[in-house]
């Protein structure tokens, strides 16, 4: 009778407490927001600090080389430029790196010196930016015009976009390109053309395009940036 008293004594106190030994695994498992049961994974996996998202995941997609290279020849073939040109260019203005920091234009003297303001910090006129260092200038008002012959502006996308600011490069190469064919004649070579659509360019301006024509001694050009152009030029 021992036994039996023990178990009826125990019986009689779980019936008092009837939400006693509910409420021990409720502590245990723990409630989720909606009151329903928690297993102790998701328990674990709520309290766990979040991690960032790997850089993978978010980082932009960084360009290839060749794909650069192929964007630009889809542009050539556009254009009807020869592709040792445009490639040139590139290499040239940005060694074909679509992720080239701008470059700061600075405001000169007469005496080719970099001119400082009152606060003694170099002038800067204007900023090169990209795969095609295409000048901030454009931004404001250049108009160019596509393989079809619509005009369209260049954007501030030339300033982030590699490809926009391929697209305005090459649209600015094609008409000093053009205009070469035209001024030198049959009897001149695709590099002749080539180092006159580069000087105008470079410059941005189409009454220097003849700046290529001064030469050293040893038939290079004097300006730093054209001789660059040419020995890209014959590179590519």
């Amino acid at each position: 009778m021992g036994r039996l008293s023990r178990a009826l004594s125990s019986l009689i106190q779980d019936l008092r407490e009837p939400h006693g030994r509910m409420q021990t695994l409720e502590n245990r498992l723990g409630r989720n927001e909606q009151g329903g049961l928690q297993t102790l994974e998701s328990r674990n996996a709520e309290q766990a600090p979040r991690t960032p998202s790997s850089p993978s995941q978010n980082a932009p997609h960084a360009s290839t080389h060749d794909e650069v290279l192929n964007y630009l020849g889809r542009l050539v073939y556009s254009y009807h430029l020869p592709r040792k040109l445009v490639n040139a260019v590139a290499d040239a203005e940005s060694t074909v790196n679509p992720s080239k920091e701008p470059h700061p234009n600075y405001k000169l003297d007469k005496h080719k010196h970099i001119m400082h303001d009152k606060q003694g910090k170099p002038i800067i006129k204007s900023w090169d930016y990209g795969l095609m260092q295409i000048n901030s200038s454009n931004t404001d008002k250049g108009e160019v015009k596509d393989p079809h012959g619509h005009g369209f502006k260049i954007g501030e996308d030339v300033k982030t976009d590699w490809k926009a600011n391929a697209r305005a490069g090459v649209a600015l190469l094609a008409p000093a390109y053009r205009l070469a064919e035209i001024e030198q004649g049959p009897g001149a070579t695709p590099e002749d053309h080539a180092q006159q659509a580069y000087s105008q360019y470079n410059t941005g301006k189409p009454e220097l395009r003849d700046r290529y024509l001064k030469e050293r001694q040893d038939r290079m050009p004097q300006n730093d940036a054209d001789r660059n152009f040419v020995q890209k030029y014959r590179h590519w």
